[in-house]
């Protein structure tokens, strides 16, 4: 007799992906019930409940991140596509990685907060150096992602090109390119992770600015919390950062499966 497995499917997987999540809310609730909360460091799950209510309301909490998410994805594509250009010319072309591959393996190793001095004593503290230093941070990951897959692809690949003589075009769009396709995806979910760190980052630090009218984003909504002692804002938003990030996560983890479905799980 023969047994067969078969993958957990994906409402299971997202069953148990609650379970922690919701012990986490059970606990918080039964110390809030006890009487074990210390107001200051943790406010009770109501308190959190009423202050998401009021933030609807009044449009304040869906106008940050929706903010925040508009400069994080402005500052992404730009960074992303600068990269991927950036990234195909070094990894197809020698002569460009021993003019430039140098200068960028140093500069990636600046950590991103780093050049916020920079770039505001160049750009001022307003949109436009958000944007930039959001677009520093999504460039360094999708050039790596894209030199590594168009330099490495797979020696048995090009050989098939060369027997069936391809030319320089259709080695590129019919061997290269898709071989590459992998990496280039790794290097644009690292880039998006950096780059939504990136967006909190110049939000939180650097301070107030607008993006089309609708406010200062989530990252200056939790310093502004934190000036207050709003706890409950605290918490609500480091909620709503998780959540968007985690949604991006998974737009680009369904964009992968469906052009590398053999690579996924």
């Amino acid at each position: 007799m023969t047994t067969s497995t078969s993958p957990i499917s994906r409402p299971g997987l997202i069953w148990r992906a609650l379970v922690l999540p919701a012990a986490l809310i059970v606990l918080w609730t039964l110390l809030d019930a006890f009487g074990a909360l210390n107001s200051d460091i943790l406010v009770s799950p109501g308190k959190v409940l009423v202050t998401a209510y009021e933030g609807f309301a009044d449009g304040s909490l869906p106008g940050a991140a929706l903010a925040t998410l508009l400069r994080a994805l402005t500052g992404w594509v730009i960074g992303a596509t600068l990269g991927l250009a950036a990234g195909v010319l070094l990894g197809l072309s020698g002569v460009a990685r021993g003019l430039f591959d140098p200068s960028i393996s140093s500069l990636r190793q600046i950590a991103l907060f780093a050049w916020i001095p920079l770039l505001s004593a160049w750009l001022g503290n307003g949109e436009a150096m958000k944007i930039t230093l959001i677009a520093v941070g999504a460039f360094f990951p999708m050039a790596l992602g894209a030199q590594a897959g168009c330099q490495n692809v797979p020696a048995p690949y090009r050989e098939v090109g060369r027997v069936v003589e391809l030319d320089r075009r259709a080695m590129l769009t019919k061997i290269i390119f898709p071989a590459a396709v992998p990496s280039i995806l790794a290097g644009t979910e690292l880039s998006l992770n950096i780059a939504w760190l990136g967006t909190f980052g110049a939000e939180y630090l650097i301070g107030t600015g607008y993006i089309n009218g609708m406010g200062d984003g989530l990252g200056a909504y939790l310093a502004a919390a934190r000036e207050y002692a709003r706890m409950d804002q605290v918490l609500l938003g480091v909620l709503f950062l998780a959540l968007i990030g985690i949604a991006l996560d998974r737009f680009v983890l369904g964009l992968s499966r469906r052009l590398v479905p053999w690579r996924m799980p």
